[in-house]
């Protein structure tokens, strides 16, 4: 929900409420001097207490006015800078709690991804081959990590298509929580069914893609103890002539870390 900003009260100018001040003191000096005798206009100040008193009232009164414009003229300076020592210090706490958020917290990371398997198999006189990987999952941060949602999958295409979303009786749907240092390796797979395979004893079986390429994508969505909204995306290509999967260089969309 949106916040309803509150304006600040209108705060009155210093010059013009030492101003009223003033004239207040001179309307009051005014009134006591009508009231002093008629014709002792020149030897008020010197002969008549009245008088007198009458004058140095009004210039105490015209002293406090310009002291009390100086007391707020300090009072906004100061204020100011209150206002920039709050904002420094609203900073300092911002960096530090964004500091604290990237260091506790966990970090996943998709590594260890094996060359490429095909088996084949035959099944009531059907045959086929099952093109296979297999790869590691593993918590390095310093809390323990909760896998929320994944995408994997194994494709042959031009570019890698986006990963289907994982089974329900997947191992890290199963077991969700990534402790750190846990090291996941020992049944974590990925398959694809593809028929058109080279068989060759010597050299090993090849899989013929048709001039397509084969690309191993996985994107694991998870959160922390103290944070959420984790993703870790990493994409591999299959280089033929190694046999090996190698980063695909596709920029953030395919490989990071957030």
């Amino acid at each position: 929900m949106g916040q309803t900003a509150v304006k600040a009260p209108r705060r009155v100018p210093e010059v013009v409420i030492g101003c009223l001040l003033s004239v207040a003191a001179l309307a009051i000096g005014m009134v006591l001097v009508s009231a002093a005798r008629a014709g002792e206009a020149w030897g008020w100040l010197s002969k008549d207490a009245s008088g007198f008193f009458t004058g140095l009232q009004f210039v105490v009164a015209t002293a406090q006015a310009a002291l009390f414009i100086y007391q707020l003229r300090l009072i906004r300076v100061s204020l100011e800078d209150a206002k920039v020592v709050s904002a420094a210090a609203t900073r300092q706490a911002r960096v530090a709690e964004d500091t604290l958020t990237k260091i506790e917290r966990p970090y996943v990371f998709v590594y260890n991804v094996s060359s490429l398997k095909i088996d084949q198999w035959e099944y009531e006189g059907e045959t086929g081959a099952t093109l296979s990987v297999k790869y590691s999952v593993a918590n390095y941060g310093k809390l323990p990590a909760v896998i929320e949602h994944m995408q994997v999958s194994l494709s042959a295409h031009d570019e890698p298509l986006p990963p289907a979303n994982y089974d329900y009786n997947h191992p890290l749907a199963v077991s969700a929580v990534l402790v750190p240092g846990e090291p996941r390796n020992d049944d974590l797979y990925e398959g694809l069914s593809w028929d058109h395979v080279i068989i060759d004893p010597y050299q090993g079986n090849a899989a013929d893609l048709g001039g397509k390429e084969l690309f191993f994508w996985v994107i694991i969505r998870y959160r922390g103890t103290f944070s959420g909204g984790h993703v870790t995306r990493a994409c591999w290509r299959h280089d033929e002539r190694t046999g090996q999967f190698v980063e695909f260089n596709g920029g953030p969309e395919h490989n990071s870390q957030t």
